[in-house]
């Protein structure tokens, strides 16, 4: 199980990074920081308008928690109450920024779709993180 726990706190390491990779792009654009715009992130534009300071700041605080919850479980230790933390802000901040004009505007539809397919590996990631930390508690209470 050490190379299960090591390998999903790889997977949500890496999804950390990959969600905090948007957080900077619009970080940099509201600063000033990111002019001009590369044509390939220009169709980006009325989101990052859209998004208020607040929301980056949260979803900041919510890869943290995920860089967290992936320390933790490569470290042996529990998890899951993070990682589902992090989960269910993250889904809220998803809900009010889904919600909005703005980001039905910038992406297909297929992206749109692919935001499910997301939402759906993060509760495959949840219960292998829960079935690990059940069978390492159980292992120590056999000890």
């Amino acid at each position: 199980m050490k190379i299960l726990r090591v390998a999903l706190g790889v997977i949500v390491g890496a999804y950390a990074v990959f969600d905090l990779v948007p957080i900077v792009g619009n970080a940099w654009y509201k600063a000033g920081l990111l002019n001009p715009v590369p044509e390939d992130l220009a169709r980006m534009i009325p989101l990052w308008d859209a998004t208020a300071w607040w929301e980056l700041a949260v979803w900041s605080a919510v890869v943290a928690l995920w860089i967290t919850a992936a320390w933790r479980l490569i470290r042996g230790r529990s998890a899951l109450g993070l990682y589902l933390g992090a989960v269910l802000v993250d889904a809220v901040l998803w809900w009010v920024m889904h919600a909005t004009p703005a980001y039905q505007q910038v992406f297909t539809p297929a992206e749109l779709r692919e935001d499910y397919v997301i939402l759906l590996v993060t509760g495959i990631v949840a219960a292998a993180i829960w079935r690990v930390e059940r069978s390492g508690r159980a292992a120590t209470a056999a000890a």
